[in-house]
């Protein structure tokens, strides 16, 4: 039996900061491992290397797989929605837009959320304070998408399009994951990610070179982050806070990771922070605060 969730202290507020700052680095990430890979070969090294060190942990874990069809089926689903479709967005459409930007689009995946929920669940419905919240979140995601079409055309909109994509994508496969919230988490963590691999790898083998002769340090360095840091070590240290502290207090990651997402972006690339960039990350802060308060 699991022990009962505590009351989060400053050790664990230091974990769940520790997984925001990871996630939000891994925009960052993308962009450089671009230089090199492409799209497909990105999404397939991180779910194949996540997988590797998931099933790793958990069998030392000693965390059983599950052993139903009906649950691989659903497993399965997952791997595509939660891990193999936006990994592969989130890479495709950082050709077009930068990592800061694509960290805040992101965030359309928590309104996304909350009306996919709305009419799927009955103990999530869309009240005052999530409409209001999800409207002062979509308009900072708008003030993103048309700053950046008057600057780059239908090209950044096209990028834009497919980062909110992944971020609803996520939403979506909560619906699935609701159905195999009984099985251990770490095992069946690791079976989506063992699950994407099989989507993942053939298709970055058939579409693009995967294993290219000339990749630069720098850019196989950033798939060791995004496949080992950012997927399998992330997702551990997020399956032991919803352990300890439970799932509302580990969905206050969505505050932390668009903010990091800028940060990291701002520490790296000199022009990845200016007025829009601020106002939107504002707007979409104070969107998921006000869907917050109605929860």
């Amino acid at each position: 039996m699991l022990p009962a969730i505590r009351r989060p202290g400053l050790f664990d507020i230091s974990r769940l900061f520790l997984v925001g700052i990871i996630w939000g680095g891994a925009f960052l990430f993308i962009s450089l491992a671009l230089t090199d890979f492409g799209p497909v070969s990105i999404a397939a090294w991180r779910v194949l290397m996540g997988a590797a060190v998931l099933t790793l942990i958990a069998f030392l874990a000693g965390s059983r797989f599950p052993n139903s069809a009906r649950h691989w089926g659903y497993i399965f689903i997952v791997g595509a929605l939660n891990s193999a479709v936006p990994f592969f967005l989130i890479s495709w459409g950082q050709q077009f837009i930068s990592s800061a930007e694509s960290a805040l689009l992101m965030a359309m995946g928590t309104f996304c959320a909350l009306i996919v929920s709305h009419f799927t669940s009955v103990d999530e419905r869309i009240n005052t304070p999530r409409a209001i919240g999800v409207g002062v979140g979509f308009i900072g995601v708008l003030v993103l998408v048309f700053w950046e079409m008057m600057e780059s055309g239908m090209g950044g909109l096209m990028g834009q399009i497919a980062v909110m994509t992944a971020g609803c994508s996520y939403a979506v496969s909560t619906v699935i994951v609701r159905r195999i919230t009984h099985l251990p988490s770490l095992s069946t963590s690791a079976g989506t990610m063992l699950s994407a691999s099989l989507y993942m790898v053939p298709l970055a083998f058939l579409l693009e070179n995967p294993l290219p002769r000339q990749a630069s340090l720098l850019s196989i360095g950033s798939l060791g982050y995004l496949g080992i840091i950012a997927t399998a070590l992330a997702i551990t240290v997020r399956f032991t806070i919803i352990r300890a502290n439970g799932a509302v207090f580990m969905a206050q990651v969505g505050y932390l990771v668009p903010l990091f997402g800028v940060l990291w972006s701002g520490l790296y690339f000199a022009d990845a922070i200016n007025l829009q960039t601020v106002l939107s990350l504002g707007l979409i802060l104070a969107g998921i605060a006000i869907t917050r308060r109605g929860s």
